[in-house]
């Protein structure tokens, strides 16, 4: 199992880069020192301390519950929700209860000091994670009151309103005023433009949004992901193919090629984090290449479809529910290539692929 996680983290340094540990020594770095700098306000320094004890510790959840909780507070969310997906992959799968006993921690600390800043950063962020929205903006309530010009609180209180489709007014409000109190972090904009994808669609803001996350450098899959969606609300299917091939490439370590796909039929295909499936798709100069997928493991897939040239040129992402669907007539005869995987590639299970 150890040695599974060093390759999954291997697997995620080469998705997302890697982190720095300082020169703090793996045998004297813990959680709870860890702690003890985001409560003196020295966040880097905690980032540093955590992700030392992550390596010590890769199947240890507290690392990495730590570490996002002082990248909340620098104001890094994309970071912080990339620990997640760390957690998702390396922890999920053997402690699947790990996210409450996350929030019973965060419960027993928010018990001795109801207004600590940091363990409700954590907490709320924690019950957005997990689309536990009430809760989320429940808890950004009571942050607000305690700090009303939070970024963070004004920033995901606004997203989770949007998010569950409740008090969209005052969500709005919470979002820009947010905005105007850092207007030029890349962080927020992909926040907001995250809000205005899955929650109060709107794709002009979101691709405004998300161009400017991306201009500041969050060359992300989620960025790329909502960019995308907005192309496809433009009706600009190529250019949202484009983005959808950026965003499976950065999630994909293991491309897998498999038969070639004629029409009525069906592949089931088994997925792991970092694998995407290359699916051989023959088609003639006007047919209908349909595509539907499913799962009963997991419920968001996205997937792009290569011309005989290699070149994007159609792709989907939340057609059906969460699951991708796609009919496009070919342009010339030849062998189409389908690439299909989970979104953000983080996730276990099989997933069904079926050519009408």
């Amino acid at each position: 199992m150890l040695q599974k996680m060093f390759t999954i983290l291997a697997v995620f340094t080469l998705l997302f880069g890697s982190w720095t540990v300082g020169s703090v020594k793996a045998d004297q770095c813990t959680a709870a020192q860890g702690q003890l700098l985001i409560d003196a306000g020295q966040y880097e320094q905690a980032i540093d301390e955590f992700t030392c004890a992550i390596d010590a510790q890769p199947g240890e959840v507290e690392g990495y519950r730590g570490r996002i909780e002082a990248k909340l507070l620098l104001g890094s969310y994309s970071d912080a929700m990339r620990d997640f997906t760390l957690i998702t992959v390396l922890i999920l799968p053997e402690h699947p209860d790990a996210v409450s006993t996350i929030l019973a921690g965060y419960s027993a600390r928010l018990a001795v000091d109801p207004n600590n800043i940091a363990a409700l950063s954590g907490k709320s962020f924690m019950h957005w994670l997990d689309y536990d929205y009430p809760s989320a903006i429940q808890t950004l309530n009571q942050l607000i009151q305690v700090q009303p010009d939070s970024i963070y609180g004004n920033l995901f209180l606004g997203s989770s309103r949007l998010l569950k489709g409740v008090a969209k007014t005052k969500g709005v409000a919470n979002i820009e005023r947010a905005i105007e109190l850092a207007p030029n972090n890349p962080d927020v904009r992909f926040i907001v433009a995250d809000a205005y994808t899955y929650g109060l669609p709107d794709p002009q803001r979101a691709f405004a949004d998300a161009t400017m996350a991306l201009n500041g450098g969050l060359n992300t899959p989620r960025v790329h992901a909502i960019l995308a969606s907005s192309y496809l609300a433009f009706g600009d299917m190529v250019s949202a193919a484009e983005h959808i091939k950026t965003h499976i490439d950065l999630v994909t370590t293991e491309f897998v090629t498999t038969n070639p796909m004629d029409p009525d039929t069906t592949d089931t295909l088994e997925l792991v984090p970092g694998r995407t499936y290359t699916i051989p798709v023959p088609a003639i100069a006007g047919e209908t290449i349909s595509i539907t997928t499913s799962s009963s493991d997991y419920w968001d897939t996205i997937l792009v479809l290569l011309d005989p040239n290699g070149t994007p040129v159609a792709g989907a992402d939340d057609d059906r529910f969460y699951f991708a669907e796609l009919d496009w007539v070919a342009e010339e005869t030849g062998t189409y290539l389908l690439q299909v995987t989970f979104f953000e590639s983080v996730n276990t299970g099989e997933l069904v692929v079926t050519r009408d």
